[in-house]
């Protein structure tokens, strides 16, 4: 379990150094068994480590920890109670995909095989009060239809894998492809994607058909 905290807290680390979320902005945690260890509340990541977790049954009720969890605890349950797989959940505010969240603009994602992979069809959700009941419950439709990353209008993004590893990349990617995007539109060049076969062709090979 050590090895499992230390690995998402080095990764905490990361996604504020490479400037994926902002001062205190962002929540992140992983599922050990039926516990749930979460970034504290008003934390600046870069100074995270792994003594600085909370720790949370599944019902979101503390039972471990020194800090308050994060106000998004209530996101990272439902993600983890609808998706058994799931066994990281990373929300962020990355400066070049909140231009998408904040402008509504759809994020061309499949410019890239690497982004087809990692990314899948990306899910929008509609601007909702961060921390409450009802912003969880947004995602619903959205896990259902097993998407992985989600733009949040007016507020941020959520990427989620089955290893700490795999969300991380897929934060990064979306990043990535948003930056791509924004620079594309910023010198009058229109965003070519992969043909829709190509894309089927890509996707099937992946899944060995």
């Amino acid at each position: 379990m050590k090895e499992i905290l230390s690995e998402l807290a080095s990764y905490v680390r990361l996604a504020w150094d490479r400037q994926l979320t902002e001062s205190t902005g962002g929540n992140m945690s992983v599922r050990i068994d039926n516990k749930i260890y979460i970034t504290p509340t008003f934390f600046i990541k870069h100074f995270f480590t792994v003594d600085d977790f909370v720790v949370l049954n599944m019902n979101g009720k503390k039972i471990g920890g020194k800090f308050e969890a994060s106000s998004e605890y209530r996101m990272h349950t439902k993600i983890y109670k609808e998706r058994d797989e799931i066994k990281s959940v990373f929300h962020a505010h990355p400066r070049w995909t909140l231009i998408h969240a904040i402008t509504h603009k759809k994020l061309p994602s499949c410019i890239l095989p690497e982004t087809i992979f990692m990314l899948g069809e990306i899910k929008y959700i509609p601007y909702c009060m961060p921390g409450t009941d009802e912003f969880a419950e947004i995602f619903s439709p959205g896990l259902k239809e097993r998407k992985r990353t989600f733009i949040l209008e007016n507020h941020g993004v959520t990427t989620i894998g089955e290893s700490i590893k795999e969300a991380f990349a897929r934060l990064e990617t979306l990043e990535t492809c948003s930056f791509v995007s924004v620079m594309g539109s910023l010198v009058k060049e229109n965003i070519k994607e992969i043909p829709k076969d190509e894309v089927k062709k890509f996707l099937d090979k992946l899944s060995g058909k």
